[in-house]
């Protein structure tokens, strides 16, 4: 089963491209996209959603707008980052008023909030299911967690991105959607970490590397793909993604080859300290 990880979102992009047209803002957002992806599909999710609205009781109608306001949104955080996105563009794609996003979501920070509630049942609550069940093995827990981080990626590409995007544009700040997103990430690091201890402790998992250190990486890692699928519009098939993944975690996190040298420093300074170091040397 062939697919692009991106294609999830091909149905927004037709939204903004279905007619042959580029879209006049062309400026680079968060993730360093000078443009959206190419659509693929002839018919798309707000055109179905205009037809849709003529035969739709007033319940309805609020439900079908909010989830249009949602999907554009999400697919404008994604491509031209936050910052870069405004209400208006998000009512335009959504074919509704700027008013109506006010509405239903209060402004864009609310509608980003929401986004990240999707998060939550998307990516964060299928993971914990997994790296919480007792009735698995350290190892069958890894296996799948890294199985489900791959139908995650094909199913709910945005959710998976959007919280790459608030960590890059919000780095530092204290905002609702900051800390949603930092403790998100800490909670699945503590989990797989915890994952990682048991495999150690029953001599499953190599004892030479820190699980912390492992934990990070493995998450980082996880970003990493995403980003790699987004910059390039890569195809890929989810099963053979999935494969190696496996084959490279699963052995890494089982084999050592040769026993690491202790490393004794210091924790060094944060990515945020370093550039407004930065700053200081140029001011």
């Amino acid at each position: 089963m062939s697919m692009c990880i991106s294609a999830a979102l091909s149905e927004l992009l037709d939204a903004r491209h279905g007619s042959g047209e580029r879209s006049e803002r062309a400026s680079s957002g968060a993730l360093g996209l000078r443009e959206p992806l190419p659509g693929e599909s002839s018919d798309n999710t707000f055109e179905r959603m205009k037809k849709r609205k003529k035969r739709l009781t007033n319940s309805e109608h609020r439900e079908l707008s909010m989830s249009a306001v949602l999907a554009a949104a999400e697919f404008l955080f994604v491509t031209q980052g936050y910052n870069g996105t405004t209400t208006e563009q998000i009512g335009q794609l959504a074919d509704l008023t700027k008013g109506s996003v006010y509405f239903y979501y209060g402004n864009k920070e609310g509608v980003l909030l929401e986004l990240l509630n999707r998060v939550q049942a998307n990516v964060m609550e299928p993971y914990l299911q997994i790296l919480q069940d007792e009735r698995l093995s350290p190892v069958e827990r890894m296996t799948k967690y890294l199985e489900r981080a791959g139908e995650v990626a094909l199913d709910h590409p945005g959710s998976m991105l959007l919280p790459i995007v608030v960590s890059i544009e919000m780095a530092g700040t204290e905002s609702e959607a900051a800390r949603r997103v930092k403790a998100g990430y800490n909670r699945i690091a503590r989990e797989v970490r915890n994952v990682l201890e048991l495999g150690q402790a029953s001599g499953v998992f190599r004892s030479d590397l820190s699980s912390n250190d492992m934990a990070r990486l493995l998450i980082s890692t996880g970003d990493g793909i995403m980003l790699e699928c987004l910059r390039q519009n890569l195809r890929i098939d989810v099963h053979r993604l999935v494969r190696a993944l496996k084959a490279v975690v699963l052995t890494g996190l089982q084999i050592a080859s040769e026993m690491p040298s202790d490393i004794e420093a210091d924790d060094g300074p944060s990515v945020i300290d370093v550039l407004r170091g930065n700053l200081q040397d140029h001011s």
